[in-house]
């Protein structure tokens, strides 16, 4: 009996000892999955944040580019000269500034199968939302190049350097730049300008590819709009969580 006993007791013990162990193996697993979730949560927040920052900056830029391209458009329906009005206006009809979304720690989520360690369904569901939408809309953020092709064609190369050296551009600047006109240009002869302006009136393409882009800036500041309303909401989950 005591023979008996004893190997029950050492039974229980070896069993309680392994639960133990067990169970502290579980509670630094544990510990190490909020660690990492942690990590993920700030890095893919600061990464929607920044998005963010950056499309609202593309959403100001656009909204002016597209004034520009219909102060541009006006000018074909009008009798007016050509001036630094015009010439700036149908310059900046014509830029661009790309924006590609940080997408380094979704995938890296989902490339370690780390994925797992969002419990909240709608958080999961927010972010594959963002990401998503961000994939679809990315070819409707960057407009044809059609447009920006003929102007920069037809304005000499003399006027784009004074351009892009006195006046603020991302041709010059591979970022936002910091303003718009009013800037000046000197020594530039409008007469010979105008010669090669004018005909533009009359040139039915010029016009519907100038209208298309216009219409483009349109839809692009819509679709950006509608990234800010996904990272928002992505952001609110994350701040719930």
């Amino acid at each position: 009996m005591k023979q008996r006993g004893r190997m029950i007791g050492e039974f229980f013990l070896i069993v309680t000892g392994v639960l133990v162990a067990l169970m502290v193996e579980t509670a630094l697993e544990d510990r190490q999955d909020a660690n990492l979730l942690d990590e993920y949560t700030t890095r893919i927040q600061s990464d929607i944040e920044s998005d963010k920052r950056a499309i609202e900056h593309r959403i100001e830029f656009f909204v002016a580019v597209k004034q520009f391209s219909q102060t541009t458009l006006d000018w074909l329906d009008s009798n007016a000269a050509v001036d630094q009005e015009v010439l700036l206006a149908s310059f900046y009809a014509a830029e661009v500034w790309p924006w590609i979304t940080k997408l380094s720690t979704y995938e890296d989520l989902h490339g370690t199968g780390n994925l797992r360690l969002l419990k909240d369904i709608d958080l999961r569901t927010s972010l594959a939302t963002y990401y998503k939408r961000a994939d679809a809309s990315r070819a409707g953020w960057n407009p044809s190049q059609d447009y920006r092709e003929i102007i920069r064609g037809i304005i000499p190369t003399r006027i784009q350097s004074l351009i892009r050296r006195n006046c603020p551009t991302t041709d010059a600047l591979d970022q936002k730049p910091t303003g718009f006109p009013p800037c000046v240009l000197h020594d530039i002869d409008y007469v010979r300008l105008a010669a090669i302006f004018e005909p533009l009136r009359e040139d039915g393409v010029f016009r519907q590819k100038l209208t298309y882009r216009n219409s483009e800036l349109a839809v692009m500041i819509f679709l950006f709009q509608d990234q800010v309303s996904y990272a928002d909401a992505a952001l609110m989950r994350i701040t719930n969580q």
